[in-house]
């Protein structure tokens, strides 16, 4: 499931926990507030709509009951679930930030106009966001940072000023 023009990915469904409903879920969202009790996602693929009952961290994950899934079998029902919200529910993007769907797709050029590929995934790695765009000998990851990206035009195109050896010749 990847976002669309219309809503935006904020989880998937993981194992359930007990049995009282809970599921962890691998959380996609920066909003911390976004799986907070009386909050509404919905299923990806059914369009149900799904109401956070509790929310509380354990040792590996976020840990989610939701009103429509009251018991372990319905939680477990759940697994492997896309949990998505309407982009209006978005928060406000500060200056340098990007939607995930705004860069897939864009074609990477370098400062000289040569042409890298077209971004196919956006990786969130522990320091900073890295750029997926398939090259002859593999995958070419481009970080995006300020020391490489130039500019960013959504949708269209990033400009990079490639470090030496960071793109394949």
């Amino acid at each position: 499931m990847t976002e669309d023009a219309d809503r935006l990915l904020v989880g998937i469904v993981g194992r359930a926990v007990g049995l009282r409903g809970e599921v962890e879920v691998d959380v996609l969202s920066d909003d911390p507030n976004r799986f907070a009790p009386g909050g509404r996602v919905t299923e990806a693929a059914t369009g149900r709509a799904l109401t956070v009952r509790t929310v509380r961290r354990n040792r590996r994950a976020v840990v989610v009951s939701f009103a429509e899934a009251p018991d372990r079998a319905s939680a477990d029902a759940l697994r492997g679930v896309a949990l998505v919200v309407p982009r209006s529910d978005a928060r406000r993007l500060g200056s340098h930030e990007y939607w995930d769907h705004d860069l897939v797709g864009c074609e990477v050029v370098t400062t000289d106009g040569r042409s890298a590929g077209r971004v196919t995934e956006v990786l969130h790695a522990p320091a900073n966001d890295v750029l997926v765009v398939p090259g002859l000998a593999g995958d070419q990851l481009i970080p995006l940072v300020a020391d490489v990206v130039v500019s960013v035009d959504p949708g269209r195109t990033i400009t990079i000023d490639p470090i030496p050896g960071l793109l394949e010749d």
